[in-house]
């Protein structure tokens, strides 16, 4: 078996109208469909016809947030096309009243990690271009703590330099 890519994300939520409306309004995420009796609301990031699904609880006096304790998935992770992009989510998030709750230097990789109006948690990440050839041994698990600060405050600095570095690719073939 050889698995393309996943195809759509279904996520559990208690409010499907405050929900699309951070999906859509925050991370751009637009309707491709609604149907409550299949599911609930059907979103795309213009890719597919659906990447994320968002389905109502059965009880919202029943459900339970998610922890660190929780069985299941951890996070969902969106990658963007370039560093800017990441810089834009920066930006975008704060000024939508979105808290980050850590951002993280992955070597290969920059992530910021928040969660959506259910406590689902979420990460953007930029990876830079040829990180498999770059890392073809792996980045020995190596991540360090970027700073975050809160709307209004200016930019960080790791957000306004050039990355990735340039000497990141000198052996690269």
């Amino acid at each position: 078996m050889r698995l393309k890519k996943i195809g759509h994300l279904a996520v559990r939520v208690t409010d499907p109208e405050r929900s699309k409306a951070f999906y859509t309004n925050v991370l751009d995420f637009r309707v491709a469909e609604e149907d409550p009796v299949h599911g609930g609301i059907f979103m795309t990031l213009g890719d597919d016809f659906h990447n994320l699904d968002l389905t109502p609880v059965a009880s919202t006096a029943d459900a339970k947030l998610p922890d660190r304790n929780s069985l299941g998935v951890a996070h969902v992770a969106f990658q963007v096309a370039s560093y800017q992009d990441l810089r834009d989510a920066y930006e975008t998030l704060l000024k939508n009243g979105v808290t980050i709750d850590h951002a993280t230097d992955h070597v290969q990789q920059r992530s910021l990690y928040f969660a959506d109006p259910d406590g689902n948690r979420l990460e953007i990440y930029y990876e830079m271009p040829d990180a498999l050839k770059i890392y073809p041994e792996g980045r020995e698990d190596r991540n360090d703590d970027l700073p975050i600060g809160k709307q209004g405050d200016p930019l960080p600095a790791w957000l306004q330099e050039e990355w990735p570095p340039k000497e990141a690719y000198a052996n690269v073939r």
